[in-house]
Parts: structure tokens; C-alpha cells; sequence
């Protein structure tokens, strides 16, 4: 009896964590998109490109993840489910969530999505204006900013869509959501987090070339070991006689 609580408590101590990185990762972007609206259109406020902002923001970025659990806790809204092996909220419990979807999906995809609209709007009107006619590194540059826009949007939206599309079908009694309903959102998160982080190597350029240079240089150290072993090799000179001078 003791072991099942204990691993009843673990089972429940996962599910927290499970909401709290999904809320910190998708907030992560909210800071991104804000790094990005201050690189476009605040560049010339340099109170803003302070680091301390940013190190404060990925500390109240925590705090709120964190904070967003106590209606979780205290209601007791989580449950062990059986068929699954995981403790999450059960589909049917439309209130909790609710109350996830809203904290953890619904308002960063919204502040993203008005941090982009304000950016593209604002290069825009400073195209037609004539503001980058004289400047097209920086127009292509904010060409390149606003695909990668799109597709920040776009795992976005793959991200919470199967949990999304879950809850209201069972909010509008349509159907019933699948068995598997909680596994099958987790494999969606699990392979758009791992694109996200995929998008943001290849886009970085200083990030991508680190590993690119980090792996060639792995390469080429054993075959460096292996000249130095060689060149360790000390060579004795073997001395031949001629057999016919001692007859």
C-alpha cells in the first residue's frame, strides 16, 4: 500500500512538472517574440536591449509557470488514469482543461501572434514609406524575420492542436474524444518541441556552426592521437653483419 501511494505521489509529481515545462516553453517564445519586436522596431531604445530585462523575464517566465499549478493542486484536478499510466486531467474535466489550454496555449499564441502583426505592420509601413530604400540588407533581413515568423506560428498551432480539437469535441458533444487522448497530444508536443528546437540551430548561424566545427573537430581528434602515436615511435636501427668477413 505504501509503495502505490509513493509511486501514486511520484505519478502526480510528473504531471505537474509535464504542465509547468509545456507553460515555460511556450512563454520562452513569448520572450523571443519580444526580443524580436524590440530588434525591429525599439532598436533605437537602448534601455531595452539591457540583458537584466531578459534575465528577469526568464525569471518571472518560471515564477508564472510555476504559479499556474496552485489551481491544479488545490482543486485536485489531477487523476491517476489507468488505461494511459499517467496522471493528467481527464478529458471530461472541461473546466481544468480549460484552465491549461488558456494559461499554457491560448494567451502566448495570442501575444505572439499581436507581437508579430505589430512587427510586420511596422515593416511594411516603413517600406511604403521609403525607410529601407536605401537599406535592403536590413529589408531582407526583415523578409527572413517574418518567414521565420510563420513558422514559429505554425508549430505553434501543431503543438496544442490535438488537445484543442479534443476539447471541443467534448465540449460540443460531438464525439467522443479517442482512448489514447493524452498520449497522442504528448507525441504531438514531443515532435514540435523537437522541430522548434531544430528551427532555432538552423536558423542560428552561430549556433549551427558550433556544432558543425564541434563535430568536425571530434572527427579529426583520433586521427590527430594517432599521428601523435606515430610520431612517438622510436626507431632502432638494427645493425647487419656480413657473415663471409668472420669465416
Amino acid at each position: 500500500m505504501e509503495i502505490e501511494m509513493k509511486s501514486l505521489f511520484l505519478c502526480h509529481v510528473r504531471g505537474y512538472v509535464a504542465h509547468m515545462s509545456f507553460g515555460a516553453l511556450v512563454y520562452s517564445y513569448v520572450i523571443q517574440a519580444c526580443y524580436r519586436l524590440v530588434g525591429t522596431i525599439f532598436y533605437h531604445q537602448f534601455s531595452y536591449n539591457n540583458l537584466k530585462i531578459y534575465m528577469y523575464a526568464i525569471c518571472a517566465q518560471w515564477i508564472f509557470s510555476i504559479l499556474q499549478l496552485l489551481p491544479i493542486i488545490l482543486g485536485n484536478n489531477q487523476v491517476y488514469i489507468k488505461h494511459e499510466y499517467l496522471c493528467q486531467f481527464a478529458i471530461e474535466n472541461s473546466k481544468g482543461i480549460c484552465y491549461t489550454n488558456f494559461t499554457n496555449y491560448m494567451i502566448p499564441v495570442i501575444i505572439i501572434m499581436i507581437i508579430y502583426y505589430k512587427i510586420t505592420r511596422s515593416v511594411r509601413e516603413k517600406e511604403n514609406n521609403g525607410t529601407y530604400r536605401y537599406n535592403i540588407h536590413r529589408t531582407r533581413r526583415q523578409v527572413v524575420l517574418t518567414q521565420r515568423i510563420l513558422i514559429l506560428i505554425a508549430i505553434l498551432f501543431v503543438l496544442g492542436g490535438p488537445y484543442t480539437v479534443f476539447i471541443i469535441l467534448e465540449a460540443l458533444s460531438i464525439a467522443s474524444p479517442p482512448v489514447y487522448s493524452h498520449r497522442i497530444g504528448f507525441m504531438f508536443i514531443s515532435v514540435a518541441s523537437t522541430l522548434s528546437i531544430i528551427t532555432i540551430i538552423y536558423f542560428a548561424r552561430s549556433v549551427s556552426e558550433i556544432i558543425v566545427n564541434s563535430i568536425s573537430i571530434k572527427k579529426k581528434m583520433p586521427q590527430k592521437y594517432e599521428l601523435q602515436r606515430l610520431n612517438s615511435i622510436k626507431l632502432t636501427p638494427i645493425m647487419y653483419t656480413n657473415r663471409s668477413t668472420h669465416k
